[in-house]
């Protein structure tokens, strides 16, 4: 089970070692820190609920959500519309829990998204599965899976750190929230700004951000 988190690490990029971690293909590894900007709309529609841009103000990716259900689902695509992975909220779960899908028609399940409450922080526990992949609607097991990635924020909430399972010295990307729009506009509308280091694969950050701010969402709700 180990050998297979390193070949996620190693494998999963050609086995280019430029590349730290990489889920969705090279084309998403770059040899340089990259920058996004994620804005959530506050007039959304269902094909478009999500602004992710470059520095430059290019769209980068763009989410959907084409089904409102109480299991909420949405969807990453690339800029042609083309879909990367579906993100999807597990019922009935002892802990917040969400799921990352790809393959074939986004049924199989790639990571889960495990969260843990601490006094002072909020903290999650990234899984990714090993093929044959389960099915989306399979039981969740994680037992035999060591976290590949950890999510962390700081107190406030305001910086939230993506790292490396077993080191936490490893940063794979760092989001940081605009606390002038969550504090004083209040709009319920979030905005980061997300950065990737070198060889990390962008469209696996991204889809941890939003699985992140979807998560504290439906928490914040619920409490």
């Amino acid at each position: 089970k180990q050998w297979y988190q390193r070949r996620v690490r190693v494998q999963a990029s050609n086995g280019d070692p430029s590349h730290k971690i990489c889920l969705f293909g090279p084309q998403y590894c770059y040899p340089h820190q990259f920058q996004l900007l994620l804005k959530e709309k506050f007039f959304k529609l269902p094909d478009d609920c999500f602004k992710i841009q470059d520095t430059a103000g290019n769209t980068f990716f763009q989410v959907s959500n084409p089904i409102a259900t109480l299991r909420s689902k949405h969807v990453l695509k690339d800029v042609y519309g083309n879909d990367i992975c579906k993100i999807k909220k597990k019922l009935w779960a002892f802990r917040y829990t969400w799921h990352m899908l790809a393959g074939e028609n986004l049924e199989e399940r790639r990571v889960t998204m495990a969260f843990r409450h601490f006094a002072l922080h909020k903290k999650c526990y990234v899984y990714v599965y090993e093929p044959p992949y389960p099915h989306e609607d399979a039981p969740t097991e994680t037992g035999h899976l060591k976290p590949l990635i950890m999510m962390k924020s700081s107190v406030f909430g305001f910086d939230i750190k993506i790292y490396d399972g077993e080191n936490q010295d490893v940063l794979y990307a760092h989001m940081s929230k605009d606390a002038f729009r969550d504090i004083l506009l209040s709009h319920g509308d979030d905005s980061y700004c997300l950065t990737i280091e070198p060889g990390v694969d962008v469209a696996f950050m991204t889809a941890l951000a939003l699985m992140w701010d979807y998560a504290i969402s439906d928490m914040q709700k619920n409490n």
